[in-house]
């Protein structure tokens, strides 16, 4: 699926969302956290200097957006900046070389499931979406490093949320979220059709922890 089409269908879904009148609440949470690991895999790319790029570990920011459309299931969406940078490993000694800075943009369109009723203010939840990544990464003499900039991603997570009162309280949660990157060729066999090439998607495994101040407002 490309990554307009998963934009297209996430703003279907909280569109939707958003019509259906029963117990509607609105939540708008803006957050800082840290967005760790990653490596972009480089493997088959010709190199062989450079077997993967690694994304360092750095603060990440941004805000959400939720609405409550049935019971304790909220549709919601998230946008995700981290301010990182890339550098190359050397597979023949392990060494890493500065490549370039990144603004690594993440859009999720997630289901959220809050346990226990409204009225209470410690409500645990877990999370889950699918959206696209932005690989914002600055050119190097003019020429681009990744060749690509959007890619499908995806997550999923938990967490906790603590209200003072009905208007705003504190969310903190942990997440896993991949992207994908570039396409490793490999051979698929099966015992009744025999062998045959096949593409699959390299991932950029990150985790992320959030914490942020919950505005909530509607019914």
């Amino acid at each position: 699926m490309s990554w307009w089409k998963t934009l297209s269908f996430g703003l279907f879904l909280l569109c939707s969302a958003s019509a259906i009148k029963a117990q509607r609440e609105y939540e708008i949470t803006p957050f800082i956290g840290s967005r760790f690991g990653g490596n972009i895999d480089l493997s088959q790319q010709g190199n062989p200097n450079v077997d993967f790029l690694k994304v360092k570990s750095s603060i990440n920011y941004g805000v959400m957006g939720g609405v409550t459309f049935w019971q304790n299931f909220e549709g919601e969406f998230m946008w995700n900046r981290q301010p990182t940078s890339l550098s190359a490993h050397n597979p023949a000694d392990g060494t890493y070389s500065p490549v370039s800075n990144m603004n690594f943009d993440m859009y999720q369109f997630d289901v959220l499931y809050s346990f226990l009723s409204p009225e209470r203010k410690l409500r645990p939840f877990v999370v889950a979406g699918l959206g696209f990544s932005h690989y914002g990464v600055e050119p190097v003499n003019g020429q681009s490093v990744l060749g690509f900039s959007n890619r499908f991603a995806y997550n999923l997570g938990g967490g906790v949320k603590y209200f003072f009162n009905r208007h705003w309280g504190l969310r903190a949660e942990l997440r896993w979220s991949p992207t994908h990157s570039t396409s490793s060729q490999d051979v698929f066999c099966d015992p009744e059709f025999g062998c045959a090439p096949s593409t699959s998607a390299n991932k950029v495994e990150q985790g992320q922890v959030n914490a942020g101040v919950i505005f909530r407002f509607g019914k």
